[in-house]
């Protein structure tokens, strides 16, 4: 009789479905990952799930807003794809595990071969990384489905002489919290297959794993292999408590009902969204975002998830700017005093993000002592026009570069000095000759002309005589009466010569008594004529109206050195206060300056010369005395 009613109770049980435990949870939406590398898009992981445990497809981007530290942002693209996941077999061996069906076909191989069929339709793509762990250690730490089957298959445990424990799923735990998926969003789930447990003692133990597992947002399904007689033991009632607290299903085998297909248990944790929106954040730090999904009759708000985010403003820098501008008149035209060129000088910029995030520019300004002369609003922003038309006197300025980007952040870089320098063209007479120059070599010729025609002129009528006249002055010729009588030569009479003024004895040319000869970068000398040191100041700069050696360089100021003779005779190099300084023999030199002497290389900015003599001092050799010792 009490069997009869064990009967009927059991079978009630399997009418009622008390075998098959499947968590009951409520809908909820979960944020994964946030990755703000690409600041200022920002791209999240989000899963969705329905109060079915299953989850929620075909959500697009009108569904779905980002509430940013609260401010709600729309989303800009939302694409749900599909993902590997990480699963983790544990199985804890037991006598009721062996126990064999009519056909000799125990509970553990049906198991086994329904695993395996699972294993083997598993796609390449996406890939799940398995593992599989047994009481005494883990056998296979993610792998590939084929790799898996072929290790679980080959597996075989002696269930007769194992005792029942939770020594395996503890270490599928430990498997899952030190291993992190290959792929973003893949999540994790535990299938355990287990006997009843002994005693009271390990399902203490199993509440704490249970804990352990909802932490770590890992779903534990449960296949109790055991006798019906079992199905209402306190350990079955533990492991399905297992079960639901982590969003995973039970099921007790008895060796004669259908088992499930697993995969049921891990399709839906292969799908994830990953959405996209642009941020308006313009503060660094620590930020919370929320997604909020409106999809049928779901409306949901996600758990928060902190991420965390470096902003800096974009910081201008002017790349190569010119030192020094010289505006005069075209060289066509060198006397033209209204037209002065260049009109415009290209300003080339450079912009960089200290953050590490590059984003858009709205907006860059150009500022010339302090005032905003030009400003860009639209792509290119690597270049800037100034017009310096209006500029008509040399000066000193400053210039500055002010860039704005999408999100506001606004920032001013470094003054940098430019020299602005204006040659009038000549004035006066020398202008006028200059500008008048063709009409005037046009008249000139003219005038010329004219002057060469009125002599010929005159000469022609004054050589006219008549033949008559000719002819008599040709008959005395010849009458010796008439010929004059030829003065005697006085030598002291003779006249001298007298050399015209600036034909005296040629100036000789004074000879320098010391030079400087340009250096190319490897110390030889460079092309280029030395220039000589005939004692008198020589300044060298780039401007052209303070210097009387001009040094074309980018280091080289307006005025910058100067090199005079002392009393002595030897010479002396001061610097000018200049940017780059002045260096002999890699000193720096200053204002009071520094003699130099023969071989000297001197450094105007990155300018390099040696100062050499006409006449260098020849060393003399020590003598060497040797005393003799007294004895």
């Amino acid at each position: 009789m009490r069997k009869v009613i064990s009967a009927i109770f059991i079978t009630a049980l399997l009418l009622a479905g008390g075998f098959h435990v499947r968590a009951q949870e409520s809908a909820r939406a979960e944020i994964i990952n946030v990755d703000a590398e690409s600041f200022p898009t920002i791209t999240a992981l989000l899963d969705v799930y329905g109060a079915d445990g299953k989850f929620v497809s075909a959500i697009d981007a009108a569904n779905l807003t980002a509430q940013e530290d609260g401010n709600p942002i729309p989303i800009s693209e939302l694409t749900e794809q599909e993902v590997g996941a990480q699963i983790v077999v544990a199985i804890n061996p037991g006598p009721p595990m062996d126990t064999r069906d009519t056909l000799g076909i125990s509970r553990y191989e049906r198991v086994v071969e329904s695993l395996r069929l699972w294993a083997e339709a598993r796609p390449l793509e996406p890939q799940d990384e398995l593992s599989l762990v047994a009481t005494t250690d883990p056998i296979l730490v993610n792998t590939t489905p084929s790799e898996w089957r072929n290790s679980f298959v080959s597996y075989q445990p002696d269930a007769r002489a194992a005792v029942p424990n939770l020594q395996s799923l503890s270490f599928a735990l430990d498997i899952l919290e030190g291993q992190q998926g290959s792929q973003a969003g893949m999540k994790r789930s535990i299938l355990f297959l287990t006997p009843h447990l002994p005693d009271q003692t390990t399902v203490d133990t199993l509440e704490k794993l249970a804990q352990r597992a909802a932490l770590l947002g890992t779903r534990v399904n449960v296949w109790f292999i055991d006798s019906d007689a079992y199905f209402v033991h306190f350990s079955a009632n533990a492991l399905k408590s297992l079960a639901i607290q982590t969003g995973g299903d039970f099921f007790a085998f008895s060796g004669i009902e259908t088992l499930p297909d697993p995969e049921s248990y891990f399709s839906h944790l292969r799908h994830v969204y990953t959405f996209k929106y642009e941020s308006q954040l313009s503060v660094g730090g620590n930020h919370n975002l929320v997604a909020q999904v409106h999809f049928g009759d779901l409306n949901l708000l996600s758990t928060e998830q902190s991420f965390s985010v470096e902003i800096q403003p974009p910081n201008p820098m002017l790349l190569s700017p010119p030192s020094q501008i010289v505006r005069q008149a075209p060289e066509d035209d060198p006397y033209n005093t209204e037209l002065l060129f260049p009109i415009e000088q290209p300003i080339d910029i450079l912009i960089e993000f200290p953050d590490g995030h590059p984003r858009e520019i709205t907006r860059v300004a150009l500022f010339v002592d302090d005032e905003m002369v030009t400003e860009i609003t639209s792509p290119p922003f690597n270049q800037f026009k100034w017009d310096i038309s209006e500029y008509l006197s040399s000066g000193e300025h400053s210039l500055q570069i002010e860039v704005e980007d999408s999100l506001g952040l606004t920032k001013m870089s470094l003054g940098v000095p430019l020299t602005l320098t204006l040659v009038q063209p000549p004035t006066g007479m020398l202008a006028f000759f200059g500008r008048n120059s063709f009409a005037l070599t046009i008249g000139v010729v003219t005038l010329a002309g004219l002057f060469l025609a009125a002599i010929l002129l005159v000469g022609g009528r004054r050589g006219i005589r008549t033949f008559a006249t000719r002819r008599k002055e040709k008959k005395a010729s010849f009458d010796p009466v008439s010929q004059p009588i030829p003065a005697l030569k006085n030598e002291d009479n003779q006249k001298r010569r007298i050399p015209l003024p600036g034909w005296t004895t040629r100036q000789q040319r004074v000879r320098a008594s010391a030079y400087l000869t340009r250096l190319n970068g490897n110390g030889n000398s460079g092309t280029g004529k030395p220039i000589p040191l005939t004692g008198e100041k020589i300044s060298f700069g780039t401007d052209p109206v303070k210097v009387a050696f001009v040094l074309d360089h980018p280091t080289i100021s307006p005025l910058h050195a100067q090199l005079s003779q002392n009393e002595a005779g030897g010479f002396i190099v001061s610097d000018k206060e200049s940017v780059a300084g002045t260096w002999v023999n890699f000193e720096e030199v200053d204002q009071i300056g520094k003699e130099l002497a023969h071989g000297d290389v001197i450094h105007f900015g990155m300018l390099r010369y040696q100062f050499t003599t006409a006449k260098p001092l020849k060393k003399q050799k020590a003598e060497i005395v040797v005393e003799k010792a007294v004895s």
